[in-house]
């Protein structure tokens, strides 16, 4: 038998969180053809046809078939801060492991599977897990110099928001005629300016 055949049956008679994923789960593993064309991974994230499948006691939800997703970052500032935000749109989604079996007939794509665990993952499971393809594979350099380039734009966009509120109240004490706030406010602007590396 398949290896990933018997992944799915062994996943089978563990205690399922949405108990008729189990017939679900005997049907692929009978499907040779469909069965091939299904690859294990760590992580749904940017795929575009995925299944996921929890084990009784996981925080995940209980079922999930999605095809021919399609998940995007955008990135915007929210009170000076970057704020990303992650869209994704589904042509499919079922929550219902038999509501599945159709779709899946008819379905010719590969297919990213997820088995969510109550507890750590058993070694039969890591053995055939591979890691999400459509992801970057990340070294801790990488997310080190990721981290220190989002700290410097979080910087900027605060300075850069700091220096045009600056900016307004010189401008307001320039029209009062209020040189006191002026000779206050004025040399802080003329700092932050400096360190802000947008042009302001």
């Amino acid at each position: 038998m398949h290896k990933k055949a018997e992944a799915l049956l062994h996943f089978s008679r563990a205690p399922l969180k949405h108990p008729m994923s189990k017939y679900l789960l005997r049907f692929l593993a009978a499907n040779e053809e469909l069965a091939s064309r299904i690859t294990f991974v760590q992580s749904r994230e940017f795929l575009t046809n995925t299944m996921l499948i929890s084990e009784l006691g996981s925080p995940r939800v209980g079922f999930e078939l999605e095809l021919g997703a399609h998940q995007r970052e955008e990135v915007s500032i929210v009170n000076g801060r970057l704020v990303r935000q992650t869209h994704r749109d589904r042509s499919l989604c079922v929550n219902d492991p038999m509501d599945a079996i159709e779709p899946l007939k008819k379905f010719r794509g590969r297919l990213y599977v997820v088995f969510a665990f109550a507890g750590p993952t058993p070694s039969w499971y890591e053995c055939i897990v591979e890691p999400n393809p459509a992801l970057p594979i990340r070294s801790d350099a990488q997310e080190s110099i990721e981290s220190m380039i989002d700290e410097i734009v979080r910087e900027q966009v605060d300075l850069a928001v700091l220096a045009i509120g600056l900016k307004d109240e010189i401008e307001r004490a320039l029209e009062r005629r209020d040189a006191e706030t002026f000779r206050r406010i004025a040399p802080v602007y003329r700092e932050i300016a400096n360190r802000c590396l947008w042009d302001l």
